[in-house]
């Protein structure tokens, strides 16, 4: 969890919750939403420095330090349990007994409650006196992150100050992992599959990640029949996996995308490490970019539904060139 780099990309709600603590109005209640990656999370820790940093939510000091590793004693978190898929009755139950015991540390107390778009009606109901009225008395805040807006009850949203995460650009998520010392096509390519940059650093990481790539750069550059059957040959033992066909599906149609909209050496290109290509491509195929668009699309809906990653594979080679 990366509080700075997600902090950096959504520095306008972090200057609005430092402006609030500044003024002394700073909510007891907000609601981050918006897509998985975009840092709610971790706004909902670095709004918890702001409650206890001496040098206004830094990042940097020992304080700030213990909040973001997890370890403040006046923090609590909960989120989906790895075997479960939303949040239960029980937890918010055991949250509400947590904060009925007394805090060996002075201060308001945060609680952060990560997917409460997955609980359960009954379980956020449970929640609206909690927020209404702190056990003990003591100053509390609490900050509920949730994917879908809509799936939060009427009653929580109308007692918090709601923030929407709007999803990072593509260039803004690869230009993370490039300052971090990954090369452009690579970052490019990794942000493609994720709005997460941590979860894109992991994909890089991965050791199968290189392969994919080679495997895509073969991919754009069959011109011939020929060259597509040794390409199912060579590649049908790694794409007849539904989970790796759809990583080249996906790089695929970025390409196409790029190609579809070049005009010369185009910096808006979202795959301009490859632009040569892409101009050529785009000579090449010009007049079939379209139906090579819908082509993809539909293919990603086959793999969704009950034909073979095998099958799909057979169909992207035979008609791609």
């Amino acid at each position: 969890m990366d509080i700075k780099k997600a902090v950096k990309t959504q520095e306008n709600i972090f200057n609005m919750l430092k402006k609030a603590k500044a003024n002394n109005r700073l909510s007891h209640a907000y609601l981050f939403y918006g897509e998985e990656g975009t840092g709610k999370k971790e706004m909902a820790y670095a709004l918890a420095t702001l409650l206890y940093c001496p040098n206004g939510g830094c990042l940097e000091c020992d304080v700030c330090k213990t909040i973001l590793t997890g370890n403040h004693m006046n923090i609590d978190y909960i989120g989906i349990k790895e075997d479960k898929k939303l949040i239960s009755k029980e937890q918010v139950v055991e949250l509400q007994e947590e904060f009925a015991k007394t805090s060996l540390v002075e201060g308001t107390r945060v609680y952060i409650v990560d997917g409460i778009d997955t609980a359960s009606s009954a379980a956020q109901n449970s929640l609206l006196k909690f927020i209404e009225e702190p056990i003990n008395k003591t100053p509390t805040v609490g900050i509920f992150i949730a994917k879908e807006l809509s799936n939060v009850v009427s009653t929580i949203q109308s007692r918090c100050i709601i923030e929407h995460f709007n999803a990072i650009d593509h260039k803004s998520r690869a230009k993370i992992l490039i300052d971090s010392g990954y090369d452009e096509l690579s970052s490019i390519l990794a942000t493609g599959l994720t709005n997460n940059p941590d979860e894109a650093v992991d994909i890089i990481n991965n050791s199968n990640f290189e392969t994919f790539k080679a495997a895509f750069l073969d991919l754009i550059n069959i011109q011939k029949p020929k060259e597509s059957i040794y390409y199912y040959l060579n590649h049908i033992s790694i794409f007849s996996n539904q989970e790796n066909l759809k990583v080249l599906l996906t790089w695929y149609m970025l390409f196409l995308e790029d190609a579809n909209i070049c005009i010369g050496n185009d910096t808006n290109l979202i795959l301009y490490p490859l632009c040569d290509k892409i101009i050529t491509y785009r000579k090449k195929m010009e007049n079939r970019l379209r139906d090579l668009l819908e082509m993809t699309l539909s293919l990603f809906k086959k793999l969704d539904g009950n034909v073979t990653a095998k099958n799909v594979f057979h169909e992207l080679i035979t008609k791609i060139v």
